[in-house]
């Protein structure tokens, strides 16, 4: 197949000179947006632990409080130990020894637990590993999307993906910026065909979280496309591609060794009120829930104490802000759909499905927001679509700024963000 790498390079070749200073200066601003937002992020994490109560401090009552530290470097390192960080400390510490831990993949875990034993301990060895993935994952991301699209827009994605509402999570002791990095790498490696290195990235994926089995797909399509769609010319390396779900089963076959039950990872979903049911009952069921959060908020006087909705969460309000991304997220595939090849569309349109087809009883998109930021093509459709509008990208930055302000400082204070 004449791939995207191929045809990037060859456009690139085209005016040697001027195009090489230009591409390297905007590698060196992507890198450097993605830097400078994690400073930022830490900063507004340090005022907020500073001026604002902690709001929950059961909410990470599984780790052990003599991992956190004190002040200075409590206010601005605590923060990112929130909610399921907890699950991870204490996996990384003791293992799966609590009876609902078992729905939180291990491979982060692990990584933070062994690098925790080296000397920095858990919670710095988890912000760390976090930082040093996020920071890998925007360096092959501008490489994959200047490879399908153009320098211009690489730039772009990696300044949307560094500046969403909720990448804050990728500095936080959760697997988003690690499933993120292998995710990348995936679509990075089948660019240029080399299709065992892709199959071991997803593999370490689909050990990180069970949406890595996904990446299956593009795997597949990547090689078609290598192909030219010619059947007759499949060989026998793509047979690499049955390595992506070979995490999901390692983590099985232990959970049968060790507990009996190689699906046990799905059963104590129940702890958060989880089911499996159809996707469009899922949409159905957000939008409605959205739609009634709202009327609520507004028509009960919601408005007027803003204050209040600011720090503290309400079934209403989560219901309203998922509806609002699930909208997003829909209408950025949409768009972004002629703009970017099969491999990234399909994988943007499963990463969503199988978070629809798995929803919360009561808040059916819980967590959209969280599980939407690492599908790194929605950043790329954006970046496609907003090519040529530059105040369209100045409003969307600044509003991605906003955003991300105050989810950061809702977070590091405990409030329920995603």
């Amino acid at each position: 197949m004449e791939s995207a790498v191929t045809l990037g390079r060859t456009r690139r070749a085209a005016h040697v000179g001027h195009v090489r200073v230009s591409e390297r200066g905007r590698f060196c601003w992507a890198l450097g947006v993605a830097v400078l937002s994690r400073l930022f992020i830490f900063a507004v994490g340090l005022g907020a632990r500073t001026a604002v109560p902690i709001l929950h401090p059961r909410a990470m009552i599984l780790a052990d409080p003599s991992l956190l530290y004190r002040g200075t470097a409590g206010r601005l390192l605590n923060g990112w130990t929130n909610v399921d960080a907890g699950w991870y400390l204490s996996i990384a510490q003791h293992g799966y020894a609590h009876r609902f831990s078992q729905a939180f993949f291990p491979l982060y875990p692990l990584a933070v637990g062994l690098l925790a034993r080296i000397g920095p301990g858990y919670v710095l060895a988890g912000i760390g590993l976090s930082l040093a993935c996020f920071v890998g994952a925007a360096t092959l991301l501008y490489r994959v999307t200047a490879d399908a699209l153009d320098t211009r827009m690489a730039l772009w994605t990696v300044v949307f993906l560094s500046i969403a509402p909720t990448s804050f999570f990728y500095q936080a002791v959760y697997t988003e910026s690690l499933f993120l990095f292998l995710s990348v790498a995936v679509f990075f490696l089948a660019q240029r065909q080399r299709w065992l290195l892709a199959g071991l990235a997803g593999l370490l994926a689909s050990l990180t979280r069970s949406t890595g089995v996904v990446l299956a797909a593009p795997f597949v399509l990547f090689y078609l496309g290598s192909v030219d769609w010619q059947w007759r010319r499949i060989r026998a390396d793509i047979a690499w591609v049955l390595l992506v779900p070979v995490g999901l089963a390692v983590y099985m076959a232990y959970l049968w060794r060790t507990q009996g039950d190689p699906m046990l990872f799905a059963h104590v979903e129940h702890r958060w009120h989880r089911f499996f049911t159809a996707p469009w009952t899922t949409l159905r069921q957000g939008f409605d829930y959205g739609y009634l959060g709202a009327a609520h908020i507004i028509g009960g006087g919601g408005l007027t104490h803003l204050g209040a909705l600011l720090w503290q969460s309400s079934v209403d309000m989560v219901n309203a802000q998922n509806a609002l991304v699930l909208a997003v997220v829909t209408a950025v595939i949409v768009l972004g759909w002629r703009r970017l090849t099969l491999p990234y569309n399909a994988y943007a349109a499963l990463a969503l499905l199988f978070t629809l087809v798995n929803p919360e009883r009561h808040e059916p998109l819980v967590s959209l927001p969280r599980y939407m930021v690492v599908v790194f093509p929605l950043f790329m459709a954006v970046a496609a679509v907003t090519e040529g509008r530059p105040r369209t990208r100045v409003a969307i930055t600044a509003a991605s700024i906003v955003g991300l302000a105050w989810l950061t400082a809702r977070f590091v204070v405990f409030a329920w963000v995603a």
